[in-house]
């Protein structure tokens, strides 16, 4: 077939030329050719992987609507101070726009959808409400997932239920946009007849403008060099808010590109896996595995038999003062009870399954793991309520205690599922997990942190107030701070005012938040 050009022929003779393939009569009788496939030629396939698909104009007003949003996402990610009103609108708007681009395809959005469809709404807007820096910052990529979640649901896509199934998936859905990404390119560059003159129009327009970029690079320098004029013209523009403007240009219009090309190939879906039968780890490996960490924590509880119901009763151990003995291993303790879940969800996914049940040993394993975690979470809570009770609130005590208790909970669940096998642990921790998030954004931690510590001092039950924990709180602390900046105490009210001057507040739309305009009311009520 060296040098011969293939063109479009009636059936009979296109096998002809593909080398003479023999024609054979369908069993109806009729006749008709059943055309072999094209033979492949120096190991390169004819075909393409799969077919192309021209855009149309619904598929040019979701990369419009997409592109609009994402830019105004990332101006205000890169050039607001703070994540606030504009990052909100961005990522709100993204969701109705996903969902009624896909009201066509088949499918709904069952139960599930709902929820991870609700969440992405009420954490967006979280961030609009919330003035907590760091705990939006962690919503950012939780609000990424849950939106692929609710597309998921929407489409039906997932491959099994299972956590390996789910995973996979997740992982999987990034070959839908990263992999796909010259699918959607092509598809909104060719849009209507092939042999439109607007579509041909447009390329050459684009063409033409990105192929002029290098050009005036060379050339306007030269021409700032040539003429005073024209010094002064450029001089006299703006070049921060173009640079500015076509950063966030550049960021947004990759994200829309990743989205789109999700939401346009997603009626392909992602390849699909056949499950392996009879698969999986021996479960006299997984049971010596997980007997040797047990026979560990074992000893362990038989030598801190004293201490742990010195911990529930309130009392210290001799020669320990509260600040030791509450610090002493919390943290160790966290680590000990996250690596356990780990360990668990591990063992229960890869071990052999019989006849769909995890080994009896396996099991009994796992329980004890779940029933030790347990109690090293309510021992580490035990001496948090201790700690905080002598020293007050932080931030990193609050929200170290929120995490203890939601590991509880999961472990809880995991425990349940060894005998409840339809409980969606996966679910529920992923839902819990964005719940507490969001939860803790609302919640105005800072505020909750100040108002306490200075209650309980001005009460008697802490002997002092630290200011400089207070301090460094975020705006939610503020109203706090001016009740303190008329306090009797010199010292107290003079850190107060110091802190409150330090505080310049930024008047810019987009990185507005709730809290934050509390904290400006209450600075010019002062």
């Amino acid at each position: 077939m060296e040098g011969q050009s293939y063109t479009p022929m009636a059936p009979v003779e296109q096998e002809k030329n593909f080398g003479g393939a023999p024609v054979n009569p369908q069993a109806d009788g009729t006749g008709a050719a059943d055309i072999q496939s094209p033979p492949q030629t120096g190991g390169i396939s004819l075909r393409p992987p799969y077919p192309k698909r021209r855009g149309t104009g619904r598929d040019l007003a979701l990369a419009g609507v997409l592109l609009g949003f994402c830019f105004l996402l990332w101006d205000a990610l890169c050039w607001a101070a703070g994540l606030g009103l504009g990052e909100a609108i961005g990522l709100l708007a993204l969701l109705p726009a996903a969902l009624l681009y896909l009201r066509k395809r088949p499918g709904r959005l069952g139960g599930s959808g709902w929820l991870w469809a609700g969440l992405y709404a009420l954490g967006s807007v979280s961030l609009a409400l919330s003035g907590d820096g760091i705990l939006k910052a962690l919503t950012l990529p939780a609000l990424s997932l849950l939106l692929l979640l609710v597309i998921y649901e929407r489409l039906g896509l997932w491959t099994g239920a299972g956590l390996k199934s789910r995973l996979g998936d997740i992982f999987v859905s990034f070959s839908m946009s990263y992999g796909r990404l010259g699918a959607g390119i092509w598809a909104l560059t060719h849009t209507g007849a092939e042999d439109s003159r607007r579509g041909r129009h447009s390329r050459a327009v684009l063409a033409g403008l990105l192929c002029a970029v290098p050009v005036l690079l060379l050339v306007v320098p030269l021409l700032i060099s040539s003429d005073a004029a024209f010094e002064g013209l450029v001089g006299a523009l703006d070049w921060s808010v173009a640079g500015r403007g076509l950063l966030a240009l550049g960021c947004g219009g990759f994200m829309a590109l990743l989205l789109f090309t999700l939401l346009f190939s997603s009626d392909r879906g992602p390849a699909r896996r056949t499950p392996g039968l009879g698969k999986g780890l021996e479960p006299v490996a997984v049971s010596a595995f997980l007997g040797a960490i047990s026979a560990a924590y074992v000893l362990y509880l038989l030598s801190q038999f004293a201490y742990f119901t010195d911990a529930f009763r309130g009392l210290l151990p001799k020669d320990f003062t509260v600040a030791e003995y509450a610090r002493r291993g919390f943290f160790e303790m966290c680590t000990i009870v996250a690596v356990n879940l780990a360990l668990m969800v591990l063992a229960l996914g890869a071990v052999r399954k019989e006849a769909g049940r995890v080994p009896g040993p396996v099991k009994g394993l796992s329980l004890f793991l779940c029933l030790f975690s347990l109690g090293l979470v309510a021992t580490a809570l035990s001496k948090m309520v201790l700690y905080m009770g002598s020293f007050g609130l932080t931030r990193l005590r609050v929200l170290t205690s929120v995490f203890m208790v939601y590991l509880a909970v999961v472990v809880l669940a995991v425990a349940l599922r060894l005998y409840a096998k339809k409980l969606p642990v996966l679910r529920l921790a992923a839902a819990l997990g964005m719940a507490v998030l969001i939860g803790l954004s609302l919640s105005n931690v800072d505020g909750i942190v100040a108002r306490y510590n200075v209650d309980a001092w001005k009460s008697g039950r802490l002997d002092s107030l630290d200011m400089e924990t207070i301090c460094w709180l975020g705006d939610g602390a503020v109203p706090t701070l001016t009740e303190l900046a008329r306090d009797p105490d010199p010292e107290i009210r003079k850190a107060a005012q110091t802190e409150l001057r330090s505080r310049d507040q930024e008047e810019d739309w987009r990185s507005w938040n709730l809290i934050a305009q509390e904290a400006a009311d209450a600075m010019q009520k002062r």
